[in-house]
């Protein structure tokens, strides 16, 4: 691919790839579009100018958001309070900002810019200052998985193409750049060593495995007939077909892998491209977990509505918070305190105060 068509890639691609997430993240299927959620009983605070925003990358702490802003014909990732409203910048970027990710202990970041000659991978840290770098000579970046005990080691999803996309491992101790072939789909740290990923089996089903950077080729697997998963600190979220009822899905969580905490039935939903499966979130300093779960009514227009929920697996029960539009992606406040919502988490759900905050003007 030549320098123009790498440019005219990345940037083209970039248009809908502007969410970054710092762990596994799911497909959602195709849906209609959408309205936002009901602000008519919205908690007042100060906004951002909506032909700013970009998107909201993460959780700074539990009151400070960071998000990316397109300001004086600059990109650029900010810090913005939620209290007062005020932005900070922490790095600006004269060329196209299109990928920012968030560890999570808030501490460093990784974004990819580019221009004309290519593109450039940087881990920055919370002052905007230049850790480490690096040339992407194609692809544009769509995940990443930060390594719990080194900040140093990150796995990268790289989209080479429209429909090819090439996992990594980034060692920044040792400059080293690494083509993980053996691997299908994102894999997640789970400790210093060992990751998690899924790998189909020859019955097309899919299996979540435990693997480990220092012995390749030695995997263990941890569970069969996979159709999601998910690593919220040590727990770890699986959902699997139920054995009992062929409407449901079981979503189970473990702490520490393979102890059970609980589990929640879920409705088997197929809508556009496949099943309508949640993802289960819980901020840094917090116990709850919560998530966006799909519903049977047979009295809505789609026959299916969406619920803002708390919850319990040990209880086997979820608690519903609010009603919303649509499956979309969530992150949780460090403690707790608030839930982003949507594509490019641009909605702020105030579970204490029990109404919505509007990002934008």
């Amino acid at each position: 691919m030549g320098k123009r068509g790498l440019v005219w890639f990345i940037l083209s691609l970039s248009s809908v790839l502007i969410l970054a997430a710092c762990t596994q993240r799911l497909k959602y299927p195709d849906q209609p579009d959408a309205s936002a959620p009901n602000l008519s009983s919205s908690i007042e605070t100060p906004s951002i100018s909506k032909d700013e925003f970009l998107y909201t990358v993460g959780w700074l702490d539990d009151r400070t958001l960071l998000v990316a802003l397109e300001k004086n014909e600059e990109y650029g990732l900010y810090s913005h309070d939620l209290l007062t409203g005020e932005d900070q910048p922490i790095r600006t970027f004269s060329d196209r900002l299109v990928f920012a990710a968030l560890s999570e202990n808030g501490r460093r970041m990784l974004v990819q810019v580019a221009n004309q000659q290519g593109s450039n991978v940087m881990m920055i840290d919370k002052s905007g200052k230049s850790l480490a770098d690096f040339h992407l000579s194609e692809g544009v970046l769509t995940n990443v998985s930060w390594n719990p005990e080194n900040e140093g080691q990150l796995f990268l999803s790289v989209q080479k193409t429209m429909d090819r996309s090439v996992n990594n491992l980034w060692d920044l101790t040792e400059s080293v750049w690494v083509e993980m072939a053996e691997t299908e789909g994102m894999p997640v740290w789970y400790s210093e060593n060992m990751y998690l990923h899924m790998e189909s089996g020859l019955d097309g089903a899919s299996a979540l495995v435990l693997s480990d950077v220092r012995f390749p080729g030695k995997d263990t697997v941890i569970d069969r007939e996979i159709l999601a998963y998910g690593l919220e600190g040590e727990s770890v979220w699986v959902v699997t077909p139920s054995d009992f009822n062929e409407e449901e899905l079981i979503a189970v969580s473990y702490y520490p892998l393979l102890i059970a905490q609980g589990y929640v039935a879920l409705p088997r939903i197929t809508d556009g491209s496949g099943l309508v499966i949640p993802e289960f979130k819980k901020g840094n300093d917090s116990d709850e977990t919560f998530a966006v779960i799909p519903k049977q009514e047979p009295e809505s227009v789609d026959g299916v509505i969406f619920e803002l929920a708390k919850i319990d697996f040990s209880g086997n029960a979820s608690e519903v918070l609010t009603m919303v539009e649509r499956m979309a992606p969530i992150s949780v406040s460090p403690e707790g305190t608030y839930v982003l919502y949507g594509e490019r988490y641009e909605y702020l759900y105030d579970v204490e105060g029990d109404g919505w905050i509007q990002l934008t003007e």
